[in-house]
């Protein structure tokens, strides 16, 4: 079944599909669109199979990747701290004066907000019949919506997409591209600061601060591998310490936390994002607070 309506508000298009049913989406002649596949995620030397969660470049692809939420002001407000990145003036000495820039956390009220997981779907890449496609999406009630962002993600960026049903899905393998581990060697802080500094380049300054500070504080515990994440996962940074079986996932999106996993890397790097966010694969979950750092200091030394 092909879509071609700008956006979608209804489920109709699923309708027919029994509650057992898998559903995909599917682009195809994907030659048609090389400037939206680049925005989408997938690079011009990707192969075959290469599979990713999509970059965040409309707000159904935004949903599909990271953790979003809806304020419920049924509910008393509640505490949170802002983080704010400021310069402010302070006497140094009896008739100078120098400014000192800092990183504070205001505390600040605001309504409750109920967080979701992203949808977390990704797609997977056929050169050869020039095409990408979903993964597949059981047609139930709890996924309705899901498959309405997916739909409605794909018609705001290539304005058309083809649904699949259970007898039309073809079988393919798949190699998941969510990170990029940098080569084993010598990384200095000003190398790492580097990369940093690229991927926070059209953040915030408050953002680009917060993510200097808590890797810092990561790289100064000296871990064996640093990774990085592409296309759904771009925004992302990964600190190996392979010998205490611990991984520290941090990220520039001020509403996420830095996630502390453990167990096998390879196989957690193959996970959705969801995956590493809903099934308690975490250690640890250290929301961006002023206390932050001892959080994170406590639990790298036990």
């Amino acid at each position: 079944m092909l879509v071609n309506k700008k956006l979608v508000k209804s489920n109709k298009y699923f309708a027919i599909a029994k509650t057992d049913t898998i559903i995909r989406f599917r682009i195809n002649d994907i030659t048609r669109f090389q400037s939206q596949m680049n925005t989408f995620g997938f690079k011009e030397d990707d192969k075959t199979g290469s599979c990713i969660l999509p970059n965040s470049f409309n707000r159904y692809a935004q949903k599909n990747a990271e953790p979003f939420f809806v304020v419920n002001k049924k509910m008393p407000k509640e505490i949170y701290y802002q983080p704010i990145f400021w310069t402010r003036s302070e006497w140094a000495g009896r008739y100078d004066r120098r400014d000192v820039t800092e990183l504070i956390f205001a505390k600040k009220k605001r309504y409750h907000r109920e967080y979701f997981l992203p949808y977390s779907v990704s797609f997977t890449l056929n050169r050869e019949e020039s095409n990408i496609i979903s993964d597949g999406i059981s047609y139930t009630v709890e996924n309705e919506n899901k498959l309405k962002n997916t739909l409605n993600m794909l018609l705001g960026l290539f304005g058309e997409c083809e649904i699949l049903f259970d007898a039309e899905i073809p079988r393919q393998k798949k190699v998941r591209l969510n990170w990029e581990i940098l080569p084993q060697g010598n990384y200095p802080w000003d190398r790492v600061a580097g990369l940093i500094d690229a991927l926070t380049e059209k953040c915030k300054q408050t953002q680009k601060q917060l993510m200097i500070r808590d890797c810092k504080a990561i790289y100064d515990k000296s871990p064996d591998f640093i990774a990085t994440g592409r296309s759904g996962f771009s925004g992302y940074m990964v600190f190996g310490f392979t010998q205490k079986n611990i991984y520290v996932l941090e990220s520039i999106y001020p509403n996420n936390a830095t996630y502390i996993v453990q167990n096998d890397w390879e196989n957690i790097s193959k996970l959705t994002k969801a995956d590493i966010l809903a099934n308690n694969l975490h250690r640890a979950r250290i929301i961006h607070s002023p206390s932050w750092e001892n959080q994170f200091n406590k639990i790298m030394e036990e």
